[in-house]
C-alpha cells in the first residue's frame, strides 16, 4: 500500500505517521506539507484570525501542537515533515496550497495508491477532485456525520461525551461528508484536548489497516444522531470550556 500523506505540520501528524509505519505493507511514496495554518493565508495572519475567534489561549494551544519549538513538557518529542522525508528517502514538497498546479503534479508523482489527508487546516478545491476524486482519504478525529469540522474533540468535550471517535471517511468535495470506510472508539485516559486528539491519531495505522489491509477490525457502527458541522471555537466557548474544569 503506497501512501501519499498530505498535512498542515504537526504532533498529530508525526503521531500517525509513527502508526502508519507500524505496519510493513505500508510505504509512505510522497509527503506534502501545507504550510498555510488555515486557509491559504501566511502563519501570522492566520494566527491573528484565530486569536481574534478563539482567543489567545486556544491560539497558544494550536501554535504548540504545530510548532516543535513551542514544546512543552507534557508534548512528546516531535519530527518536522522534512525530516521523516529525509528518513524515509521520499519525496517532499512544501506549499501554501495544495490545489495548485505544481503541487497536484507532484503528488501525482509520488506513484500513490492513495492519497490521504491527515489534520489538513485547508479545503481541497475542485481543480484536486478532478484529478484524485476516488483515492482521496482523510483522517477525521470525530464520529461522522454528528460532529463535521475543524476541531471536533473540543466540541465533544463540552458536550461531556465520555468516548471519543476517528474516522476514516472519503474525501468529497462537501467537508467531512465523505462514506465513513473505518472508525475506532476510544475512552482517554486523560480527557484533554491534546491527550484526546493524539491517542486518536494515533490509532491511524489500524483504521488504513482495516480498510485497505483487509483486517476489518474498525468497521462503522451506523450513527443515529443528526449531521452537525462544529467551526472553530469562539473566546467565549473557550473561556466555558476551561471555566468547566477541562484543559486544553
Amino acid at each position: 500500500m503506497r501512501i501519499c500523506l498530505i498535512s498542515s505540520e504537526s504532533v498529530y501528524t508525526d503521531a500517525a505517521l509513527h502508526a502508519l509505519l507500524g505496519f510493513h505493507e505500508i510505504k509512505i511514496t510522497g509527503l506534502v506539507q501545507c504550510t498555510a495554518v488555515a486557509g491559504t493565508q501566511s502563519n501570522w495572519r492566520a494566527y491573528k484570525n484565530l486569536i481574534a475567534r478563539s482567543g489567545l489561549l486556544y491560539a497558544g494551544y494550536l501554535g504548540v501542537v504545530t510548532s516543535p519549538a513551542l514544546r512543552l513538557p507534557h508534548v512528546p518529542r516531535w519530527q518536522r515533515m522534512g525530516v521523516w522525508a529525509n528518513s524515509l528517502r521520499c519525496p517532499f514538497l512544501a506549499t501554501n496550497t495544495i490545489s495548485a498546479p505544481q503541487t497536484l503534479d507532484f503528488i501525482e508523482g509520488s506513484d500513490a495508491d492513495i492519497v490521504l489527508t491527515v489534520h489538513l487546516g485547508q479545503i481541497l478545491r475542485d481543480a484536486f477532485y478532478e484529478r484524485f476524486s476516488g483515492r482521496t482519504y482523510n483522517i477525521h478525529p470525530g464520529r461522522l456525520p454528528s460532529y463535521r469540522g475543524p476541531d471536533p474533540v473540543f466540541h465533544a468535550i463540552m458536550n461531556k461525551e465520555r468516548t471519543f471517535t476517528v474516522s476514516l471517511h472519503e474525501s468529497i468535495r462537501r467537508i467531512d461528508a465523505g462514506q465513513v470506510l473505518a472508525e475506532k472508539t476510544i475512552k482517554p485516559e486523560k480527557k484533554t484536548l491534546f491527550r484526546t486528539n493524539l491517542e486518536l491519531f494515533r490509532q491511524t495505522g489500524q483504521l488504513v489497516s482495516s480498510q485497505f489491509l483487509g483486517s476489518r477490525d474498525c468497521l462503522p457502527k451506523s450513527e443515529e444522531r443528526p449531521a452537525h458541522y462544529f467551526g472553530w471555537p469562539t473566546t467565549g466557548e473557550t473561556l466555558k470550556f476551561l471555566a468547566t474544569g477541562n484543559r486544553l
